[in-house]
């Protein structure tokens, strides 16, 4: 039983060794046409080692630039996106020269945006994709992809300035109000035009009211002064916001809580 075994170990040992045999190409070319070929047909993985067989024959060979072009589309096509970043970028770094560098630059963005995650978690990939998609807008403000990077910049932004919403949301919930105040400002702070402004600044003037009524009568007139303050810039900045009713209700608490404190800091 165990000669057996061993038998077929060894033919299957040597089927393998054949099998990598046929699979490597005797010249850059061959692996490059092979890596098209598997483009062709969706087989991205096929097509990401046949390219990087390619680019094994050295950069100074004809289909090297091909090669490592391909090779970034591979990755991208295989949702490799990070891998794909890197491609692009060594790429747009070896043949900065390519006219169509534009296009390119264009295609790395894209897949560093796909790496962003939903809102509820790290952004770090969505902080990379949007450092990516404001070089792009800097470089090229009027080029062909121009309205689709300022379009993916605003989505990504908006969902930072959620991250951040949801983030002060948690610190209201428990009761954390302060900090709750400082984060809810640094919405509109960071993301001034996004669609959570406003909600973020009602979301300051509900806490500050909270952390003026919880607080010793000593700092209770100037919190709630502070409360009344972050009503007026609402009033300033979103005239015509929905939120708007809800924070003339909370004002008026918030001044009725300082005429109170100053009544009774000067019983």
């Amino acid at each position: 039983m165990l000669l057996r075994l061993a038998a077929l170990a060894g033919v299957l040992s040597l089927a393998a060794c054949s099998g990598a045999a046929q699979s490597v190409a005797a010249s850059a070319d061959e692996a490059l046409a092979r890596g098209n070929e598997a483009m062709q047909q969706r087989r991205y993985d096929r097509a990401a080692e046949h390219y990087t067989a390619a680019l094994a024959f050295g950069r100074a060979t004809t289909v090297a630039r091909e090669a490592q072009l391909g090779l970034a589309r591979a990755f991208a096509g295989d949702e490799q996106y990070l891998r794909a970043g890197q491609e692009y970028t060594r790429y747009i770094e070896f043949y900065s020269d390519d006219p169509q560098r534009e296009a390119i630059e264009f295609e790395r963005l894209q897949a560093y945006a796909a790496l962003s995650p939903d809102y509820e978690l790290d952004q770090t990939d969505t902080i990379t994709a949007i450092d990516y998609i404001r070089l792009y807008v800097q470089r090229y403000p009027t080029g062909a992809n121009a309205a689709r990077a300022a379009a993916m910049l605003d989505e990504l932004t908006e969902k930072l300035a959620r991250k951040r919403f949801e983030s002060a949301r948690l610190y209201e919930r428990r009761s954390l109000y302060e900090a709750a105040v400082i984060t809810f400002r640094s919405v509109l702070e960071d993301y001034p035009a996004s669609t959570w402004a406003d909600d973020a600044l009602l979301g300051a003037l509900r806490a500050q009211t909270r952390f003026a009524e919880e607080s010793i009568l000593a700092r209770q007139a100037e919190r709630f002064a502070e409360a009344i303050a972050l009503y007026e810039r609402i009033e300033e900045l979103f005239p015509g916001s929905p939120v708007l009713a809800e924070a003339v209700s909370i004002r008026d608490r918030a001044d009725a809580g300082r005429r109170a404190a100053e009544a009774r800091a000067g019983a």
